[in-house]
């Protein structure tokens, strides 16, 4: 019969352990397992023909692009989505996984929009709060920034 040493009994020991808490993460909906090393917990999702869910980040600058976008996910996910707009900075994220308070989901797929100022509203922004005479005004009013396309 042989001896086992320390050693032995530590690697028996996280082998054991390792399995058992591979076979608890045989009851999640991602496929991963544990290595004894530490206990650390490798996802396998890099080893599938799919992913185990959907992730995406969309960045655009284009109105009906992100609407359309928001729509299509807000539709597919099963979690409540959020839609968060900076009014300021003219800014726009949708979180589509975002999840609620008893359930909160892993918010990474999201949708973003940042809107280009345009020559007008540049020109509206420039002189706002400056003082002008009337004259300046009126033929700041009939530029050529402000004729219809």
């Amino acid at each position: 019969m042989t001896q086992l040493d320390a050693s032995a009994i530590k690697e028996v020991r996280d082998l054991a352990l390792a399995e058992h808490l591979t076979h608890d993460l045989s009851k999640t909906t991602f496929s991963a397992v544990v290595l004894p090393d530490g206990y650390k917990i490798q996802r396998l999702e890099h080893l599938n023909g799919i992913r185990d869910r959907f992730r995406g980040s969309m960045i655009t600058t284009s109105i009906d692009d992100f609407v359309r976008y928001s729509i299509q996910n807000a539709t597919l996910e099963s979690n409540p989505a959020g839609c968060f707009i900076n009014a300021d900075a003219m800014e726009a994220v949708s979180i589509f996984n975002i999840g609620n308070i008893d359930q909160p989901g892993h918010a990474d797929n999201t949708a973003s929009i940042v809107l280009k100022k345009t020559a007008p509203f540049r020109a509206l922004l420039d002189i706002n709060g400056r003082k002008n005479r009337q004259k300046d005004l009126a033929e700041w009013l009939i530029s050529p920034l402000f004729k219809p396309y």
